[in-house]
């Protein structure tokens, strides 16, 4: 992915790439400090009980970036699928279910991409509470790269939902987002803790 480009294309008056893109995009950078981080935490004396969890975060990392960077990709094309469907012909019998099927198309990638996400952020926290001591802004601005990729899947996920025909389908993914979002938000209140108490 060439960044240059994909930054020309996202302040393009085009609708793609948007927000549930760069959002994937976000939780990369996440994910690449994360690797960063780790690395320079392996090998520390002081830190050779972990030494195996920070091997397995940088491990990780790389097939964390190339999945969301794919998943970056198919949210343009999940967003172009609805678009597609909202085109159809309204006397047409099938433009109903068409929406619908876009519809948890796009809310399935943002899943995908809010997952990822969130173990980008339960990296982050590990690094905060027993990596290399140095990196410590960097572990908590990848949290915080990765908190914003969640609540821009999650807006994402509920301004798609607001659309949606199938009632229990609805019902059933915003009981998920509650849930999801009480994980979310605890992690991120101890980000905070961490950073308040190391920062002044």
């Amino acid at each position: 992915m060439d960044l240059d480009n994909y930054i020309s294309k996202l302040k393009s008056s085009s609708a793609t790439p948007g927000g549930g893109s760069a959002s994937a995009i976000s939780s990369m950078f996440a994910a690449s400090l994360n690797s960063m981080a780790a690395l320079l935490s392996t090998g520390k004396k002081k830190l050779l009980a972990h030494d195996n969890y920070f091997k397995t975060i940088a491990d990780e990392s790389g097939s964390i970036i190339g999945e969301l960077k794919n998943l970056s990709l198919e949210d343009e094309k999940t967003f172009q699928g609805i678009m597609d469907a909202l085109h159809i012909d309204r006397n047409e019998l099938d433009r109903a279910d068409a929406i619908n099927t876009a519809i948890k198309n796009s809310v399935r990638v943002s899943w995908k991409i809010a997952g990822i996400s969130l173990h980008n952020m339960e990296n982050s926290l590990f690094l905060c509470n027993n990596g290399n001591a140095n990196l410590i802004t960097d572990d908590i601005s990848a949290a915080y790269m990765a908190y914003t990729a969640i609540h821009t899947s999650v807006n994402n996920i509920k301004i798609n939902l607001k659309f949606q025909k199938d009632k229990n389908y609805k019902e059933a993914e915003l009981l998920k987002l509650k849930f999801f979002m009480e994980n979310v938000e605890s992690i991120i209140e101890s980000i905070r803790l961490k950073e308040n108490s190391i920062i002044p």
